[in-house]
């Protein structure tokens, strides 16, 4: 279990130093063209590992066609929904609305997969990680809730899919994580691939250096790395457990502000994320979750 917490704080660290990334991206691409860059870069660098340890991708187009569900759920729909929502809704906000997918999780479980416990230990510890995030962030945040009624309710709709992505990921637990995360993340690029030429000119982009280099360290550490420990930890410690990389993708989001941008940091981010790391533990030593997954 030590091992899988690491592992969680790991990629909780990768997605939450994304958004540094992501802005430096944006200085000189495009949003669709830049994340379809990033992905494409994520699967080849997926592809290579792919071969050299000669992992096994099936062929049949019943699993690409699960492949390309678990590319919209995680890296193409999401993405582009908080992108369009955040035009309306403060990026504080939109990191609590975000950070509830462990929450969408436990219902869903609840209510239709009953793959997973859900004892009293387990909620507890979702409502501590929450509360960790929201003082993190700030309570002043949630001032907002009720005004930008869409862009908030397209945030969530990118919340109810990454939830949804860590319970329709159990699927490929039989697979080894690299070929699940390479068969995930082309199917992804190509999507977003496709959006690019649709909605922007990506054959006429004048990147620079520097936002070629924060897309491709993007692209392979927060996605393709990234993924790849998401695909072994849906294994290991169940859809329920894994969702909680929300509470710590947004913990560590604000932590990189701190030490790299100067941001101050003070006591309630500090008692905000002993409180997430705490919730994270409570969850995850709450129950395994290793229901068998479903076809």
């Amino acid at each position: 279990m030590p091992v899988e917490l690491f592992l969680l704080a790991t990629v909780g660290f990768l997605w939450g130093a994304q958004f540094g990334f992501t802005k430096i991206q944006l200085e000189t691409l495009p949003p669709v063209t830049g994340v379809a860059i990033r992905l494409a870069i994520a699967a080849v660098f997926m592809w290579a590992i792919v071969i050299a340890q000669g992992a096994t991708v099936p062929t049949g187009l019943r699993m690409w066609r699960d492949f390309t569900i678990q590319g919209l759920l995680t890296s193409a729909g999401p993405g582009l929904l908080i992108t369009w929502g955040q035009q309306y809704v403060d990026s504080a906000l939109a990191a609590i609305l975000n950070s509830t997918s462990p929450i969408v999780v436990t219902i869903i479980t609840l209510l239709y997969t009953r793959q997973e416990s859900v004892g009293p230990k387990r909620i507890l510890g979702l409502a501590i990680g929450l509360l960790g995030v929201m003082t993190i962030i700030g309570f002043g945040a949630l001032e907002g809730l009720g005004h930008s009624f869409i862009g908030q309710i397209v945030i969530m709709s990118a919340t109810f899919g990454y939830a949804t992505a860590t319970l329709y990921g159990r699927r490929f637990t039989s697979l080894s994580p690299v070929a699940a995360a390479a068969g995930t993340l082309t199917c992804s690029a190509v999507l977003m691939a496709i959006l690019a030429f649709a909605v922007e000119r990506p054959l006429a982009i004048d990147p620079s250096a520097r936002s070629m280099i924060a897309t491709a360290a993007s692209g392979i550490l927060c996605n393709g790395v990234g993924v790849t420990i998401y695909f072994r930890l849906i294994r290991t410690l169940g859809s329920l457990g894994t969702s909680t990389v929300s509470f710590l993708k947004a913990a560590f989001g604000v932590m990189i502000g701190c030490f790299l941008l100067d941001e101050p940091f003070t006591a309630s981010i500090a008692i905000g994320l002993a409180a997430v790391l705490i919730g994270v533990i409570a969850v995850n030593e709450g129950g395994a979750g290793k229901g068998a997954a479903r076809g």
